[in-house]
């Protein structure tokens, strides 16, 4: 009953840590408690260079050790290594066999001697992941291999979930803080449109979109060329307002992660590129009666709610992605359909019904 209560008190901070580095921190000295280990760290590593391994919280773990550890131990640390390489498995190092072809043992300075330990790893990207490393100064027996292994495993999932959450609310709150402005949702994805990361809620709504399509692990635009404007933004690592209005269902940013701030050593994206998705700010009451009121097309509405805003045509080619030659027809169509002769006329019309 006493290790029930355990349990449930463990996944309880868990529950509540996502946004919360104390909390986070709080979960490691509780975990580390129970199970009788002297320091505890969750760690993110970069799987083709293990130099780039980074502390994201710990527990009884100095400043200037984590420092060390970050500089030049991480190379050294031959036991997360391979944890990293097997996700959500748990390992005890009393148990891994030798391996020649690694560096010694003591070629791993741990936090004050801490030689004996636990780990488990989650996987973050494909060259990404999140470990979760426990250490202690004495041997492990047989029962306490046990417990821990049991505890470990019972808490994974939990782990997983609340590192997922810990990942969208510290990047939620940077993408608000960047835009200046609301989002209806956002993936994460590497140079080739691959997802590296992305949450159940928003991938709903952005495959309801006119424009794109989400296959697998992959994000596409139904417009090949749309699609090879995105690939060549991402390849010049261009931050873009508005990647395209061409379905003018939706507005789509392109944001590199690397831009934003204060992302708590949350490396495996920070290569990755954000799109961000909302609802086109044309898709308006003025939009719906153009096309119901004088039978216009939804491009040709669009392009007239650009006129009344700018009436340049060179910038309404610019802002939806269209020719110069499609936006003058256009305009000439929506002219013909609203029965004015004259641009002037047009204008007119125009804020008239969008005063209503």
């Amino acid at each position: 009953m006493r290790q029930l209560s355990d349990d449930l008190y463990l996944h309880t901070i868990l529950a509540n840590a996502p946004g919360y580095p104390l909390i986070w921190n709080r979960f490691l000295l509780e975990l580390t408690r129970q199970l009788g280990f002297d320091s505890g760290a969750l760690l993110v590593t970069d799987l083709n260079d293990y130099g780039n391994s980074r502390f994201l919280f710990s527990a009884h773990i100095s400043k200037e050790y984590q420092a060390q550890y970050e500089d030049k131990l991480n190379r050294l640390d031959h036991f997360n290594h391979y944890v990293s390489q097997h996700p959500q498995r748990v390992f005890c190092n009393q148990n891994l066999p030798a391996d020649p072809a690694a560096e010694t043992k003591d070629a791993f300075f741990a936090p004050d001697q801490q030689n004996y330990r636990f780990g488990v790893a989650l996987a973050c990207t494909r060259h990404h992941a999140l470990s979760l490393l426990l250490n202690r100064r004495n041997a492990f027996n047989v029962t306490e291999q046990q417990v821990a292994t049991r505890l470990l495993e019972t808490t994974l999932p939990i782990l997983q979930d609340a590192m997922h959450k810990e990942q969208r609310h510290k990047i939620n709150s940077q993408l608000l803080h960047h835009l200046g402005d609301h989002f209806d949702g956002y993936i994460i994805v590497d140079h080739e449109l691959n997802i590296l990361f992305s949450d159940p809620i928003y991938t709903a709504f952005i495959s309801q979109l006119d424009c794109v399509h989400i296959a697998g692990n992959r994000f596409g635009m139904k417009n090949p060329a749309m699609e090879q404007r995105l690939l060549s933004l991402i390849a010049n690592n261009q931050e873009v307002g508005s990647v395209h209005s061409q379905c003018q269902s939706c507005q789509i940013s392109l944001i590199p992660i690397a831009s934003l701030k204060n992302l708590y050593q949350w490396e495996c994206y920070m290569e990755g590129f954000i799109l961000t998705f909302t609802h086109e700010k044309d898709k308006n009451p003025a939009l719906e009666r153009l096309m119901h009121l004088h039978s216009l097309s939804r491009c040709e509405a669009v392009c007239a709610l650009h006129f009344m805003k700018n009436p340049s045509i060179p910038d309404i080619a610019s802002h939806t992605y269209r020719s110069q030659e499609t936006v003058r027809n256009h305009i000439k169509h929506t002219m013909q359909k609203m029965n004015v002769h004259s641009q002037a006329e047009l204008m007119k019309k125009l804020l008239t019904l969008a005063s209503l």
